[in-house]
């Protein structure tokens, strides 16, 4: 193998390392707009029973 070679296999190494931690943090991005998306679903779901209850209307 040739100097060439070698780097490019290192250079190689390096990128699809990189791909991989921008997935990972990608993922775990997606994940925590999955969770807040929910929550925030959940808490919208739970003040219109409140305003309900309350006799509201009042849109949150």
């Amino acid at each position: 193998m040739d100097d060439e070679h070698i780097k490019d296999e290192f250079q190689r190494m390096k990128l699809t390392a990189a791909v991989e931690r921008a997935r990972g943090f990608i993922s775990q991005y997606e994940e925590g707009l999955a969770f807040y998306r929910r929550q925030l679903e959940d808490t919208r779901y739970e003040l219109g029973r409140l305003d309900e209850r309350l006799g509201g209307g009042q849109a949150a």
